[in-house]
């Protein structure tokens, strides 16, 4: 004895959907298991980098420091955004660089630091050329050094001579 077609269609069609929602149900079990492992991976990676950054201690070299000290007029020409994006430049490239350099990273923080150096100087104005030659030189100087360590505070030192003259002409000096 057969079953009539419309029953068949109709089992046919159950099955289907039972089988989907296995599928989707072992799908969402894969999903939350692999977001659980990103997550306890992450939460590891966290927890290995502050430990071994707050309990090694890095040999830092000594440096000596040659902070150029720049006249107000270095900054003629510049307009006020050119101003904030040399600011802004330098600041945020100090604050992933120092702790790279801290952690032992000298290279990873010299080329961060000359690296911001070159976006900076392609980012300001033609009036501004007082900054782009300070920051050129201070990018040729470092390449001359011979250590990674020395090329990162080359650089330090030239961005803190240009925020030295900033800070100093926001004060009327």
């Amino acid at each position: 004895m057969t079953q009539p077609q419309s029953s068949n269609s109709l089992l046919v069609w159950l099955a289907a959907l039972v089988g989907l929602g296995a599928f989707l149900c072992l799908g969402g079990l894969f999903a939350w298991g692999v977001y659980k492992g990103f997550t306890r991976t992450t939460e590891e990676a966290a927890t290995t980098a502050s430990s071994a950054t707050s309990s090694t201690k890095v040999k830092l070299p000594s440096a000596q420091r040659h902070v150029p000290h720049h006249a107000l007029s270095i900054l003629e020409g510049c307009s006020d955004d050119d101003v904030r994006t040399i600011a802004s430049g330098i600041d945020g490239a100090i604050d992933v660089g120092a702790p790279l350099y801290n952690a032992g990273n000298f290279a990873g923080c010299y080329h961060l630091y000359e690296g911001t150096a070159a976006d900076v100087e392609r980012k300001l104005g033609g009036s501004c050329a007082g900054p782009v030659q300070a920051l050129e030189a201070g990018r040729t100087r470092a390449a001359s050094l011979t250590t990674a360590s020395a090329q990162a505070w080359a650089m330090r030192d030239t961005f803190d001579g240009l925020l030295d003259v900033i800070a100093r002409s926001r004060k009327g000096e």
